[in-house]
């Protein structure tokens, strides 16, 4: 595959990637997103999972926004969360986010994120309309 047949996407909207990585990358007519920690974008705070669940899926919504896309159009996603931490909330949250049919979701439990209050990472494939 040529690197011209991807196109990575990259947005001020949402946090600027921590690594050498890009937000997203899209090829074809899908959308692979980097994972998004469960921070407000603009004051680097991180609060319950509630909370910073909203947050990545407002990030991811930048990015995917910027791809061309939206949240409706996401098809799978990749949740990491932190061993220990009640899923309810995700789970509350997810259901207001995403309209039916939700996307197909793995949840992953993992002993410790990059920053030791973030609790959840999410990272979303999504399709162009």
């Amino acid at each position: 595959m040529a690197s011209s047949d991807r196109r990575p996407i990259a947005t001020d909207a949402a946090p600027t990637p921590t690594g050498p990585f890009s937000q997203a990358i899209v090829v074809d007519r899908l959308v692979f997103t980097a994972g998004q920690a469960g921070r407000n974008r603009d004051s680097g705070q991180m609060g319950d999972l509630g909370e910073q669940v909203t947050w990545a899926l407002a990030n991811l919504a930048a990015i995917l926004a910027e791809a061309g896309t939206d949240l409706d159009h996401a098809v799978k996603a990749t949740v990491f969360v932190r061993d220990g931490v009640d899923t309810a909330p995700l789970n509350a949250v997810w259901e207001r986010a995403f309209s039916e049919p939700r996307p197909a979701r793995s949840t992953v439990f993992v002993s410790r994120l990059k920053n030791p209050e973030m609790l959840v990472e999410i990272e979303l494939v999504a399709v162009l309309p």
